[in-house]
């Protein structure tokens, strides 16, 4: 871990975790909207917002952002996690196997939220049918703890089988951020449909995530689709509806649904 974490008091340490969360989402969510309005072609759907959309995603983001600064802080102040020495092998297996590793875990934590006995916990995020860019981190405090468990508890455990590389874990932490951010953005950045079930498999078109959004079940991934296809979740329409997203055609209706042939 850095000098300048370790040498931080806890208060100093705090500012610092702000800094990182906060900025991450200060630099990303402008992205996310700048993309909307220059792509309207490519938007997703052409459905309004929910009333009072913007102002509960931000009452959710800012109960996200509370709940990773308190765990971060407690995380790194404990002195728990054990660090190995800075290496380009070590943090990059670090980010690798958290690249993996989230994959699994928010598959089976995001099925688990849609249960019967913790849906409650999942509604503050489904309030946002179509989404914006301030929908990614726009959850409950239940379910944001949930979400540290993956950030900051699966690499905790992670160092006790092998001490980890800081600047391995804070990479994923940016690219996992930056691409549930982004990624929630009412726009289609895919260029092509030609074999994108399986270019799906690294890294999901933004209709993926959109019609989970929609119609409630199936595609509970993360940043890729090889979950929903070992577990049987995926809709087979989704290249058929991205295809005519990339058309122009946006989706008039949140029921919306194409024959996969």
């Amino acid at each position: 871990m850095p000098d300048l974490l370790i040498q931080a008091s806890l208060p100093e340490l705090a500012l610092i975790v702000l800094a990182f969360f906060l900025g991450l989402t200060l630099f990303n969510v402008p992205i996310g909207f700048a993309l909307e309005r220059l792509l309207p072609r490519r938007r997703i759907f052409d459905v309004p917002l929910a009333q009072g959309q913007y102002r509960f995603e931000l009452v959710g983001n800012l109960v996200f952002l509370a709940v990773a600064v308190t765990t971060f802080t407690a995380v790194l102040s404990s002195g728990l996690v054990r660090f190995g020495e800075t290496s380009l092998l070590r943090d990059g297996l670090t980010f690798f196997v958290m690249l993996a590793g989230f994959q699994v875990y928010y598959y089976f934590l995001h099925r688990a939220m849609h249960h019967r006995a913790l849906v409650r916990f999942h509604r503050w995020h489904h309030r946002s049918h179509v989404t914006t860019p301030l929908t990614g981190q726009s959850m409950s405090f239940v379910e944001s703890c949930a979400w540290m468990i993956g950030y900051a508890g699966m690499p905790l455990v992670m160092s006790y089988v092998a001490p980890i590389g800081f600047w391995g874990w804070a990479a994923y932490l940016v690219v996992n951020i930056g691409g549930n951010i982004v990624g929630h953005a009412n726009v289609e950045l895919t260029r092509s449909v030609t074999g994108i079930r399986w270019r799906s498999i690294s890294a999901n078109p933004f209709v993926y995530h959109a019609l989970h959004h929609a119609r409630w079940t199936g595609h509970y991934s993360f940043q890729s689709s090889i979950m929903d296809r070992l577990c049987g979740t995926e809709w087979k329409d989704w290249p058929v509806l991205l295809q005519r997203v990339m058309d122009g055609q946006p989706l008039r209706s949140l029921k919306e649904r194409a024959d996969p042939s």
